[in-house]
């Protein structure tokens, strides 16, 4: 852990400065004590809201991971990531939403920090490019955690992993210059507290970013049979309309500057209809985005706005 990273970790509990105490960063506010191992700062507490479930849901993704056999390390695979070399719409997604961060919001000098980072193929991507990328998940497993963190910077070099609850980042407000997550705000147990803490650590102008986020349309229901398999297993699994979202990034005073349908035009534009709406001069994208989330039962957006305020 470097110390520039020291400069911006807070108590989750509290929000005080931390201090290096042997081993351990020490709150003198609170009283709250948290392990570094490997370099990483383990910043859970249980005296955090929702940690039993968050905690339990720690424990159920290499559970699953094992169970399914995809608990591994594919070392060529993860270094592809996050295109893959078999036909996965999740993971086209990710990789459509995923280029459109990188094109339009990635510059050298940024400090970066990713939300539900799970085994840090992002830095795959953000590391080379010069920015300062910090990468948090509640599950540090060394396979499919934070963990895994290790093999990525065997290929590209040093950067940060605090493992952290994104519903109560330890960080000071205004650290970060961009501040994303990846099919990750749909595990929360409360979407509008964890935009609320994306745009509090992220610097006023800064970009707020939800990529690939499972949405359903206004009256489909709520279990989404696609999820029943991580519920099984106490994954936290939700599934929202894009108004929750947007009213999650509005309330969290970000002025949104896009939304896209997760899997990017090509999708909607082979569908008859929608593919008149996108040649609409100006507003023909967003509406024909808008469209899809409301008639398709289950789907996903990608949301980028900057902090206002």
């Amino acid at each position: 852990m470097r110390p520039a990273l020291l400069e911006v970790l807070r108590c989750p509990v509290c929000s005080s400065e931390l201090a290096v105490d042997g081993d351990e960063l020490a709150c003198g506010s609170c009283g709250g004590r948290f392990s570094v191992e490997d370099g990483v700062p383990r910043m859970l507490d249980d005296r955090l809201p929702g940690i039993a479930e968050k905690r339990r849901e720690l424990e159920a993704w290499p559970e699953k991971a094992r169970a399914e056999g995809w608990y591994g390390e594919d070392d060529s695979t993860d270094l592809l990531l996050p295109s893959v070399p078999w036909d996965d719409p999740t993971w086209s997604a990710n990789e459509h939403s995923f280029n459109l961060l990188l094109k339009r919001h990635v510059r050298p000098g940024l400090r970066v920090l990713e939300v539900g980072a799970a085994r840090c193929w992002g830095a795959l991507h953000l590391v080379p490019r010069g920015v300062e990328y910090v990468a948090t998940d509640i599950l540090a497993d060394p396979v499919i955690g934070l963990g895994r963190g290790a093999f990525y910077e065997r290929h590209v070099g040093p950067f940060e992993r605090v493992q952290a609850d994104g519903e109560n980042l330890p960080f000071a407000p205004g650290s970060f210059d961009l501040v994303y997550c990846v099919a990750s705000l749909h595990h929360a147990l409360d979407p509008h507290r964890m935009v609320k803490e994306m745009a509090r650590v992220a610097r006023r102008g800064g970009v707020v970013a939800a990529l690939n986020e499972g949405t359903r349309a206004p009256g489909a229901s709520e279990d989404n049979p696609q999820q029943e398999s991580e519920k099984a297993y106490g994954i936290n699994e939700h599934v929202h309309t894009v108004w929750s979202y947007v009213g999650a990034f509005l309330a969290a005073r970000i002025a949104i500057t896009r939304l896209e349908q997760a899997e990017g035009y090509d999708v909607i534009g082979q569908r008859r209809r929608l593919r008149h709406v996108l040649r609409v001069p100006l507003v023909g994208r967003t509406a024909a985005t808008l469209l899809t989330q409301n008639l398709s039962e289950y789907s996903g957006i990608t949301i980028f706005g900057r902090k206002v305020v």
